[in-house]
């Protein structure tokens, strides 16, 4: 049974869903308060049979994310952090351990209340955008929402609205191939937005970004974490954007074994940056930039 409830003023339009089916609840995707665990992982440990081979891919991870957290997964590829990744998700069970969301253990439930968990209560930005050729952006932001069953005035309308947070309204009756992968991406934040998620997933989604988009989408997301009480949790392997994290979880070889507040956060990642060297949009916005500062950037 799926009881819907609309606040008329346009400006103050809001969404609550409850969905139950069995013993599954889904009630308001806003956070209860902030500080109040959200996302938690209990000794997860996820084998996979590869022939004759048992292959430990996670090795009793344990962590937990707060409401308002900016979590970030870092760690050398192969480590674990997309296995880890797809259980938070509902889209790969661990072999043993719990996960839960809200307080709701995730894989108690069926499959197809674990597709709707995610669906009412997860927004997710992969490093890929992936679209619907045949829809302009608008229809493309407004589609998880369609998938819900609401009809498409009222899904374009929150659509509309998503897109004017992330600056991309005029171009919502563009087809998403027209625009930047800087701009896709933000598209891609707008589309998560839409059904005003209690979590916003984010897949490497600086991965295939220039560095000016990249700081744009970081901003965007930060800001959804610090002034809008949204929880994010981002996978990442540029160390440049550790400094965002108000929570940093370091993964090797299926183990967490390191686990930052934001202060050590911000630390970690300017050790990290120096390394690199200094960076600010100058370092792509001037073509001649590696060439007159060549002392200081040359590659050694």
């Amino acid at each position: 049974m799926v009881v819907k409830k609309l606040v008329k003023n346009k400006k103050e339009r809001k969404k609550v869903e409850l969905v139950k089916e069995k013993n599954v609840e889904v009630k308001s995707s806003r956070p209860k308060f902030v500080g109040e665990a959200q996302i938690e992982v209990r000794n997860a440990t996820k084998d996979f049979i590869v022939g004759s081979q048992t292959i430990n891919v996670l090795k009793g991870i344990s962590l937990k994310i707060k409401a308002g957290d900016f979590a970030i997964i870092f760690g050398p590829s192969g480590c674990g952090k997309s296995t880890l990744l797809h259980a938070i998700l509902g889209m790969e069970a661990p072999t043993t351990g719990e996960v839960l969301l809200d307080g709701q253990s995730l894989y108690a439930m069926s499959e197809d209340d674990v597709v709707r968990f995610r669906k009412a209560r997860i927004g997710v930005v992969f490093q890929q955008s992936i679209w619907i050729k045949s829809l302009n952006v608008i229809e493309n932001v407004s589609l998880p929402n369609r998938l819900k069953g609401m009809d498409v005035d009222e899904a374009e309308t929150l659509a509309m609205e998503t897109l004017k947070k992330v600056k991309l309204e005029d171009w919502a009756h563009h087809h998403p191939s027209e625009l930047s992968s800087g701009q896709q991406q933000r598209i891609s934040l707008a589309r998560a937005l839409t059904i005003d998620p209690m979590v916003i997933v984010a897949d490497e989604p600086t991965g295939n970004l220039d560095t000016v988009s990249s700081d744009e989408l970081m901003d965007l997301l930060l800001d959804l974490s610090q002034n809008q009480g949204k929880t994010v949790l981002m996978v990442t392997h540029d160390l440049e954007y550790l400094k965002y994290a108000s929570k940093l979880f370091h993964i090797i070889d299926g183990l967490l074994v390191e686990e930052f507040d934001s202060k050590g956060a911000e630390k970690l990642s300017k050790a990290m940056k120096s390394k690199k060297g200094a960076r600010s949009n100058l370092t792509v916005a001037d073509g001649d930039f590696l060439k007159n500062n060549n002392d200081t950037y040359a590659i050694k």
